[in-house]
Formats: structure tokens, C-alpha cells, sequence
């Protein structure tokens, strides 16, 4: 238990009224109002020398700040300021605030009693500046800040996060922040906010060499990568994916592409075929960023003459459909949707000079955007159905995901349209 607190001879502290114990003085002083010091009072409402805080073990004592009140009790304590008011803390959760400096931490002082957490196993008290939260398999750990804010905005410990395991600790560079938690972190950092990491993807980064990796701080929560299996997390200097095919893979570089719809496709969603297309990709370490989508009325293009489908050779009608390019940066890449080409292909990879881009019917597979995107970004045909450049049609793709060979993955980091995050 922690030593009491000597303090200068106490000085009458601010009183409040309570009507309710004229009823238990003597018929003498029935209409007398007494006056009890808030603390005395929430002492009373816990029950006393009989409930379980026990006597006391001081006086009503003043804060080093000479402005807030405390009394220790056997198994616990009650602290008032008058911006609070005057809560309990005891246990484990009073010897961590007590470790920290109590009210001169940058917790400040209670403003709740010891409460029980919604799952029924924690406890918790919140402080002017944090909280502290204890559970029976972590112990108790502060938790403040913008990463308690990140914290509580994705469900407190009922989160995937689950309770803290340390204190908000100094990262080794001296610039960030974290909070280690059962299920994850939070990291923070003044230029990137606070975000959390966690599953293989924070067991990667934490391979790496944490925030001093070449990576960086996050700048992003773990997302679902299109609605499919895949998961990324964002960092200063690069992305970390993973998913169930894959694994964790770092992604350095990303291509940033557009969607033109002059038909919607209907074998497979565009959802579908970017998240195909980004497992694949991630073998080569790139990020695919899906950045606009737009509808364009051309009917006259839904099924768009591509000759014969040769780089370097393009028709008047693929010159019409690759001038869309509302929303696209120069090195950006396009891919249109068609109801068919002529002749009818999967999709074609022939672009006009400067319009990076592709045509995909709405009945391709769900190989064929990257596939077609692989054309653009300077790779060939290949006669191996395991491989994503397959010349055999992508329906015939075995052994999914489809393989990117080292000279592929070569090709496509310098083919200068995949550019450095």
C-alpha cells in the first residue's frame, strides 16, 4: 500500500450540503444542515468504515498542487478536485496511476470511480488526461492521447486490439509513440497520426525493424484490400499486403489506375479482378491503386475495333476511346471496359503514344486486367498456363495465383510507369 502523503496542517476544504444526514442526528439537531467535505461524502456512499474501502488510514490531506483533497483508506483511495469531483481508485489500477506520480502525472486526477469494463472481465478508471485499464491476464497499463483515441474509435478493448499491454512508451527514435496491445499496436508519430498495426502484417513490420525500417511510421489502419482476402496496411515509404496466397509481402512501388466503364463487366466485378490483380502484382512488390471511376457514354465504341492488336498499331477508334482520359495524370494508367473487341479477344493491351492504357470486355476472367496491365507495363506472352503472361488465354490460367518469373517482375518495377511511394 502506498506510504500516506504528509502535507502541511490540514486547512478546511470546500464542503458541500447534504440534507439527507440531518435524518440521522439526533432530534436536537433534526433541522440542522450539516456541511461534509465531498470527499467524506463519496466515503459514506461506498459504505463507510463497514464497506470495502475500510477506515482510513489519514486525513483529508491537500494536493501538492494546493488545490485538490485525498484521504487513504486501507484498500484504496478517494481524490477530489473541484473541476472533477471525487472518485475512488484502488488496486492495481492505483498503484499504476501512484507509479506514474498520481494527479501530477499527465494523467491528472479521476474522473470516474473504478468501473467495470462491458465484457465483465477489466476494470478501468478514466483520468483527466487517459485512462488506465486492467484486466486479470494483462495487469494494469495507461493508455492516452491521440492513441487512446484510435484506440476507442475502433471499440476500446471489445476491439480486435483487445487491452493494452504497456504504458504509452517512447518509440527508440524519440519521435513516436506506441501502445502495445493483446491483439496489436498503436503507433503515433506528430506528422502521421496515430494508426494501428496488427496480425502478420505487424509481424512483418516488426521483422523489418519497426518504425526504423526502411517503411516508416503507418499511416493507415489495416484495410480490405477490394472487397476480397487481401489486407494492406500504409507507411511513410511503402504499403505492407498480405493475404492467404501470398503471405506478407513489401510493396515499394505502386501503378495508379482508372476505370472508364462504357459497359459494366459481368463475369467477374471490377472488385474481383483488382484485388486478383493486386495479389499478383504483390509477388513484384507493387501497390495497385484503383483511383477513379467513371461511366462514359460511347455507344458507337461498346464493341471497339482493336485491328490487330499490336503495341505501336492502333486504330481510329482506339485513338477515340484512349483520348478519355478526364482525371488521369501522364504516367496514370486507363483500362476501358467494351462488350467486345474486334476481333474478339479478352482484352488488348494496345495503347496510343502517352495514353498508358487497356480495353477488357465485361466477359473477361478474372486475370485479364492485370494481365493486359502486364502488356502495358512491358512484358509478353509466355506459353506456360501457371503464368500470368500466358498466351493461352487467362481462362486457362492453372495453379492460381498466376507466377511473375524474376525477369517479369524486373520489367515491371522499371518499366517507369510503376512508380516509387
Amino acid at each position: 500500500m502506498a506510504k500516506a502523503r504528509k502535507t502541511p496542517e490540514e486547512k478546511p476544504g470546500p464542503v458541500i450540503t447534504n440534507p439527507a444526514i440531518s435524518a440521522a442526528v439526533s432530534s436536537a439537531t433534526a433541522n440542522t444542515i450539516l456541511q461534509i467535505h465531498p470527499i467524506t461524502a463519496k466515503y459514506w456512499s461506498l459504505g463507510g468504515a463497514s464497506g470495502w474501502l475500510g477506515t482510513n488510514t489519514t486525513g483529508i490531506l491537500t494536493c501538492p498542487d494546493g488545490i485538490g483533497k485525498y484521504q487513504h483508506y486501507v484498500n484504496g483511495s478517494i481524490y477530489w478536485h473541484h473541476a472533477t469531483g471525487a472518485h475512488e481508485v484502488h488496486g492495481l489500477i492505483r498503484a499504476r496511476w501512484s507509479s506514474m506520480g498520481w494527479e501530477r502525472s499527465l494523467l491528472g486526477y479521476p474522473i470516474t470511480d473504478e468501473t467495470k469494463t462491458p465484457d465483465g472481465t477489466g476494470r478501468y478508471n478514466h483520468f483527466q488526461g487517459g485512462s488506465i485499464y486492467w484486466h486479470p491476464s494483462t495487469g494494469a497499463w495507461e493508455v492516452h492521447g491521440s492513441i487512446r483515441n484510435r484506440w476507442a474509435s475502433l471499440g476500446w478493448e471489445k476491439s480486435f486490439l483487445g487491452y493494452p499491454l504497456t504504458n504509452e512508451t517512447k518509440t527508440p527514435d524519440g519521435a513516436g509513440r506506441y501502445n502495445h496491445f493483446q491483439g496489436g499496436s498503436i503507433y503515433w508519430h506528430p506528422t502521421t497520426g496515430a494508426w494501428e498495426v496488427h496480425g502478420a502484417i505487424r509481424d512483418h513490420w516488426a521483422s523489418l525493424g519497426w518504425e526504423r525500417s526502411v517503411l516508416g511510421y503507418p499511416v493507415s489502419n489495416e484495410e480490405v484490400v477490394f472487397g476480397g482476402a487481401g489486407r494492406i496496411s500504409h507507411f511513410q515509404k511503402g504499403s505492407i499486403y498480405w493475404s492467404p496466397t501470398q503471405g506478407a509481402r513489401v510493396l515499394r512501388q505502386f501503378v495508379r489506375v482508372h476505370v472508364k466503364q462504357l459497359v459494366a463487366p459481368i463475369s467477374f466485378t471490377l472488385n474481383e479482378q483488382f484485388a486478383a490483380m493486386q495479389d499478383v502484382y504483390a509477388t513484384a512488390g507493387i501497390r495497385v491503386d484503383w483511383s477513379t471511376t467513371e461511366n462514359l457514354s460511347l455507344s458507337t465504341l461498346e464493341d471497339v475495333d482493336v485491328g490487330g492488336c499490336t503495341m505501336g498499331s492502333v486504330t481510329a477508334e482506339q485513338i477515340t476511346l484512349f483520348g478519355n482520359r478526364n482525371f488521369v495524370g501522364t504516367n496514370d494508367l486507363v483500362v476501358y471496359y467494351v462488350r467486345s473487341t474486334v476481333p474478339g479477344y479478352n482484352g488488348c493491351a494496345a495503347h496510343p503514344s502517352g495514353r498508358p492504357g487497356c480495353v477488357v470486355v465485361r466477359t473477361a476472367s478474372r486475370w485479364t486486367l492485370g494481365h493486359e496491365f502486364g502488356h502495358v507495363l512491358g512484358i509478353h506472352h509466355v506459353n506456360n498456363n501457371n503464368r500470368l503472361m500466358t498466351g493461352n488465354g487467362t481462362f486457362n490460367i492453372t495453379n492460381p495465383p498466376p507466377d511473375l518469373v524474376n525477369t517479369e517482375v524486373t520489367a515491371l518495377l522499371n518499366s517507369g510507369l510503376s512508380r516509387l511511394i
